[in-house]
Order: C-alpha cells, then sequence, then structure tokens
C-alpha cells in the first residue's frame, strides 16, 4: 500500500498528528484530509513560518471592476425588491386596519 494513503487512512485513529498547515487550512485540501479528525487529537504544524500569510490568503479574494459592478446591480435590484415588499405588506396591514375599524363600528 502506497505510504501516504496509508498515512492518510491512519488519521482518523490518532492523538498526534504532524503535518502542513495546508492541510487543514485550505478548505480543498482539508474537506478531504483533515474532517475525520479525532476531536482531542493534537495538530502540530510544520513549517509553520508563514501561516499568517496562508491564513489570510485563505480569506481573501480578488474583485475586478465587472464584480463590484454586478454586485451593484444586484444590491440594487434588492432594494427593489426590498421597497416592493414593504410597499406590499403596508398595503395589507392598512387593509386589516380598516377591516378591524370597520368591525368596531
Amino acid at each position: 500500500m502506497c505510504p501516504y494513503f496509508l498515512a492518510r487512512r491512519f488519521l482518523n485513529f490518532a492523538n498526534v498528528i504532524v503535518y502542513n498547515y495546508a492541510y487543514m487550512l485550505d478548505p480543498k485540501i482539508s474537506n478531504l484530509v483533515s474532517a475525520e479528525l479525532q476531536k482531542d487529537c493534537i495538530v502540530v504544524f510544520d513549517e509553520c513560518h508563514n501561516i499568517d500569510n496562508a491564513c489570510i490568503e485563505a480569506m481573501s479574494m480578488n474583485m475586478d471592476r465587472k464584480m463590484l459592478e454586478v454586485a451593484g446591480q444586484n444590491l440594487k435590484k434588492l432594494e427593489g425588491l426590498v421597497k416592493q415588499e414593504m410597499e406590499l405588506g403596508s398595503s395589507k396591514l392598512d387593509k386589516e386596519y380598516k377591516l378591524l375599524v370597520k368591525g368596531l363600528v
């Protein structure tokens, strides 16, 4: 058996694991390798002298002008939908109020 896949198989039973931080921080890798770790296992990161940069990079994304324009258009659509729902809700509430007042008279 391949040593790599044998080691991956034993990850689920290990109490202490030493591996590169990418195995825990990169979602593509961690979903495959780190998903079923023991809750109380100890993870020791190897090569973690630049882990802060890796964390920043993992939580960052690049956006261009086109993406910002589309996001702005989507916000305008959402604003219109919210306004429409508020007006609809307001008219429903007004109708209910008039029915209540009519019932009291």
